[in-house]
């Protein structure tokens, strides 16, 4: 199946390069008719106002600065989407013109009458809408939430927390450019050496640095940390995001490159990740790799126990019917094919089975809007022991990352995390 999804992915990645460069050359061929020219300048104007405010918008959301580059991206991105969209209309309304007319021929057998059957023609377009707004929505919200337009960064480990980093980089397992920050222990102001490290994993959206505040207990109490952005974050390689599906390759990589390049540090590594970094944790940590079971422990906050079930109660409580069955159907097909990945089968509660005789922290809040608290409850159920848990009554999905209780119950965690004896 996910070779489809490659498939999928390459075709869907071609058609978005090329598809501005074929409607400017179309456009250009289409004599001294203006309509085409201002529709295609009507299309890019609306792409380009579309990627700058997606630009923003993300800039503002995880307090980064505005990339020129990055929008550019998005706006070439959002044209190219528009005109597929435009395509896929047009193909439509062929299909809608050639069953609602009849032709007959003349005598002579070269000109012909058309006569349009207005209620084909009308049922027709009724038809061509449903479709239309069926795999349109659908692949519009897919492709929004798979793209990520990268922020620059505004600030640092010494900066906010007043920690000692080096920056680094390094490839995940399947070759993906990944930038990460090394935090080694400190005991106050001093650096000391320490053989257990953290890899600090970021929720979709977010960056190295705006969820750093995870470590801000670890790196006092001797722990190396190595927080890093993820694939389509911050300031790594790539644009397509996979809630966690193949996030798990960028953890893997951080692994051999802690083992590679800091061995002393590397005897003991943990994981400490929020959403769609926690499943890409656990997602790494049941790979059957060396790199994925030298992870001993992992904690994890405010993810979800099932990616197809998460989309479908989103999906319940945003649309109505119809398209609340749409987005079911398709959502998550039309995401995997963008990102190259089976979403649909991406389960971490499924791979957190797979973690014995390793142990795991579930942390969620049990007001979370977005990943509601039943999702982190089925998480940890299913679990395989040794695993705890700890539910802040009042934490939201954003605010638990801020909890002196919950980091608190990590560093207890981590200082007490044993596998399970084996018989």
């Amino acid at each position: 199946m996910n070779t489809v999804y490659i498939v999928l992915h390459y075709l869907l990645m071609a058609a978005y390069i090329t598809a501005p460069v074929y409607a400017i050359i179309r456009s250009i061929r289409g004599g001294r008719d203006a309509a085409p020219k201002l529709a295609t300048i009507g299309t890019f104007a609306t792409g380009a106002a579309i990627g700058v405010a997606l630009s923003v918008v993300y800039a503002v959301a995880v307090k980064g600065r505005f990339s020129i580059p990055q929008a550019i991206l998005a706006a070439y991105f959002a044209t190219a989407m528009m005109i597929l969209l435009k395509g896929f209309d047009a193909l439509l309304r062929a299909i809608v013109w050639r069953l609602s007319v009849t032709r007959k021929m003349a005598d002579d057998g070269v000109t012909a009458t058309v006569t349009i059957r207005k209620p084909a023609a009308t049922l027709g377009n009724l038809v061509r809408i449903v479709i239309l707004f069926g795999v349109g929505l659908p692949f519009v919200m897919s492709a929004v939430v798979t793209y990520r337009p990268k922020v620059l960064l505004n600030d640092d480990p010494r900066s906010q927390l007043g920690f000692a980093f080096e920056p680094v980089n390094f490839p995940a397992s399947d070759g993906v450019r990944v930038s990460a920050w090394w935090l080694p222990a400190q005991d106050g102001a001093r650096r000391v050496e320490s053989d257990r490290t953290v890899i600090l994993a970021h929720g979709l959206g977010a960056n190295k640095s705006n969820q750093l505040v995870l470590c801000r207990k670890l790196v006092p109490a001797g722990y190396n940390v190595l927080a890093i952005d993820f694939r389509a974050h911050g300031e790594s390689g790539g644009q397509i995001s996979s809630f966690g599906d193949l996030e798990r390759r960028d953890v893997l990589g951080a692994v051999r490159w802690l083992k590679q390049s800091r061995p002393r540090s590397a005897a003991h590594i943990f994981g400490v990740g929020a959403s769609q970094g926690a499943a890409a944790l656990i997602a790494a940590a049941a790979d059957a790799s060396d790199e994925g079971q030298a992870i001993e422990a992992v904690a994890v906050y405010g993810t979800f126990d099932d990616l197809n079930g998460l989309v479908n109660s989103i999906a319940e409580e945003t649309f109505l019917p119809p398209f609340n069955w749409l987005m079911e159907a398709m959502a998550l097909p039309i995401a995997s094919a963008h990102s190259g990945a089976n979403l649909r089968a991406f389960n971490p509660a499924d791979l957190a089975t797979q973690l014995w005789p390793r142990p795991i922290l579930v942390i969620h809040g049990v007001q979370d809007q977005i990943i509601d608290f039943s999702h982190g409850r089925r998480l940890f159920e299913r679990a395989t022991q040794p695993k705890e848990n700890f539910w802040v009554p009042r934490g939201d999905h954003n605010s638990i990352i801020n909890s002196d209780e919950a980091a608190d119950a990590v560093l207890r965690f981590f200082n007490t995390a044993r596998p399970e004896p084996i018989i």
